[in-house]
């Protein structure tokens, strides 16, 4: 099998004051990517000292909290264990060899959730691990790179030294800089969720659009269950009203629409023009008298 090329190089566009510009980004060559080891190694030493954990002290340190056990230990590897199971019975079958493609439209929407449960059982870890000494000095290493590898449509650097670009790292070029230097060197893929089996399969038998948003027959957006939703999860009727999970009238604001006829206390239904109140009259900012005309109308 052939080795896919190595990109070495790639453009961006970004808007900059109304007009769209161009840049592009390199892979950093031998002295930035030793000089960013570097960089990355002065600020893992720095976080030691001054008390950052590491990696190793912070499994320690999410046990003794109980922020992670070994009982979430099994359960991550119960659930990467399903989801494989789920994909051999997707893709192998059964030994008849046939399935309905909604039976495995059904399989396929469980990976969903599993990868779903995966995802919210890492949540914390991840995001305390990206804290650690380790984490923290990764974070150096690449700054160094996007900051000595993103460059003018001229050929002149972009950022004078790594200070430049920290103090311009939340710009739209410093974003898109960092994504396709990320995409460059980590063989970050920009398709990956397409790419995932049960979405190839989904997409394959047209039960997504294509931001992988499920559909009915009509190719409306629906929830995993078949109700209809609009792009914000909110669920509508056959007539495109907003309703809730029972199917009952929702507003704009998502209060429920009054299905209920009030009475007063005679026992007599009150129209809804008693419960409003009256418009009120416009007045003009002044009155115009006009004179009568008769003999006693003084001049």
């Amino acid at each position: 099998m052939a080795k896919d090329k190595i990109i070495t190089e790639r453009t961006i566009e970004v808007e900059m004051d109304g007009k769209k510009e161009k840049f592009f980004v390199k892979r950093p060559g031998n002295k930035v990517s030793n000089d960013s080891q570097r960089k990355g190694a002065l600020v893992w030493t720095q976080c030691v000292r001054e008390g950052v954990m590491t990696k190793k002290e912070l499994k320690k340190y999410m046990i003794d909290n109980g922020i992670w056990d070994d009982g979430k230990d099994e359960a991550e590897k119960n659930i990467l264990n399903e989801i494989l199971d789920l994909e051999k019975e997707l893709y192998l079958g059964t030994k008849v060899g046939k399935m309905k493609a909604s039976d495995g439209k059904d399989i396929a929407i469980k990976m969903r959730v599993k990868r779903g449960e995966l995802r919210d059982l890492l949540a914390e870890r991840v995001t305390l691990e990206s804290n650690t000494a380790e984490g923290l000095s990764d974070n150096a290493r690449f700054d160094y790179i996007v900051a000595n590898c993103t460059y003018n449509e001229d050929g002149t650097k972009v950022y004078k030294n790594l200070d430049d670009y920290d103090a311009r790292s939340d710009s739209d070029l410093a974003f898109q800089a960092a994504s396709a230097l990320a995409e460059m060197i980590y063989v970050v893929d920009k398709d990956f969720e397409n790419k995932l089996p049960e979405n190839k399969f989904l997409t394959k038998y047209e039960f997504v659009n294509d931001e992988l948003s499920l559909i009915d027959k009509e190719g409306t957006t629906v929830d995993t269950k078949g109700r209809r939703v609009n792009s914000e999860g909110h669920y509508l009727d056959e007539d495109g009203k907003r309703v809730d999970v029972d199917g009952n009238l929702l507003d704009e604001d998502a209060n429920y629409v009054s299905q209920v006829t009030f009475l007063d206390d005679n026992g007599n239904p009150i129209s809804d023009s008693k419960t409003k109140k009256p418009a009120k009259l416009k007045r003009s900012a002044k009155a115009k008298v006009e004179p009568k005309e008769n003999d006693e109308t003084e001049s």
